[in-house]
């Protein structure tokens, strides 16, 4: 059986450190459910290690996990919330680096003002080294492909747009991929705004074809791919043995599981990380 991908990029750089890391104070439970999703979170004191511009409206920024937390990141695509200290919201971000890497907790973050559920994420997207925030435990199933899940199947299709490239690059960084075929079609309104191209090269020596597809490529003298990251799919044909992973807005979304189901992928085989 084959699975396929689809992930959207962007560049990153100008990297602030952190000199002398906030050690995490005592871990503080919450009955406050964040969205519906998940268990209580657990609330621990901590700060942003190193922030930079990862793309046009994008920021990458690493936090070292608290102590005790990295143990709970063991499956690509799984999150945590952060919040400003003592805030009544948070936001869920996926984690981007892979649960077998080291050190900090690399995350992609777009900038979004704030809403009736949500803080909107310029106080971080804003931040410099050292500001002073508040990470739960690591928290969801993230993506059904470690173990013996994808036991048959050859082919992977993953498919990302924006920010939604944090879980799919910890799936592919994670080595839970190896051995199959894997295409990333991966999207963005211009290449502006496509965080990680300087990982692309890396990618494709791990066996996966990236294609960055552009949906607004007038005036960028764009000459790849244009469109949306299913047309692209489309084009290049879906196996009706492969299985999907993908993350992003919920136009995407359902037009991923549309094009899987014209191509007869199974269901369950069409896989998201929340």
């Amino acid at each position: 059986m084959a699975t396929s991908f689809t992930l959207m990029l962007v560049s990153s750089s100008q990297a602030l450190h952190l000199q002398s890391a906030v050690r995490p104070a005592a871990r503080v439970r919450t009955g406050v459910i964040r969205c519906g999703w998940g268990p209580d979170p657990i609330w621990t004191p901590n700060a942003v290690a190193t922030i930079s511009e990862a793309a046009s409206g994008l920021v990458s920024l690493t936090i070292p996990p608290p102590e005790g937390v990295a143990e709970g990141f063991v499956t690509p695509g799984q999150y945590v919330q952060i919040r400003q200290p003592g805030a009544e919201k948070a936001g869920i971000f996926a984690i981007a680096s892979s649960p077998s890497a080291e050190g900090t907790f690399e995350f992609l973050i777009k900038e979004t003002p704030p809403s009736d559920w949500s803080p909107g994420t310029g106080w971080i997207t804003g931040a410099s080294a050292g500001t002073e925030l508040e990470m739960s435990q690591v928290m969801g199933g993230g993506f059904k492909i470690t173990g013996e899940a994808l036991e048959g199947v050859d082919k992977v299709l993953a498919f990302a747009a924006g920010s939604g490239i944090s879980p799919i690059r910890s799936a592919i960084e994670s080595g839970a991929l190896k051995g199959k075929t894997v295409s990333l079609f991966y999207g963005a309104q211009t290449p502006a705004q496509m965080a990680y191209q300087d990982k692309f090269a890396e990618w494709e020596k791990l066996g996966v074809s990236v294609t960055p597809v552009i949906s607004k490529p007038d005036g960028t003298e764009w000459a790849g791919a244009t469109g949306y990251v299913q047309d692209a799919a489309k084009e290049a044909g879906v196996p009706s043995d492969c299985a999907i992973i993908m993350c992003g807005m919920k136009g995407m979304a359902e037009a991923v599981k549309a094009l899987a189901s014209e191509a007869g992928v199974a269901e369950e085989k069409v896989l998201t990380n929340f």
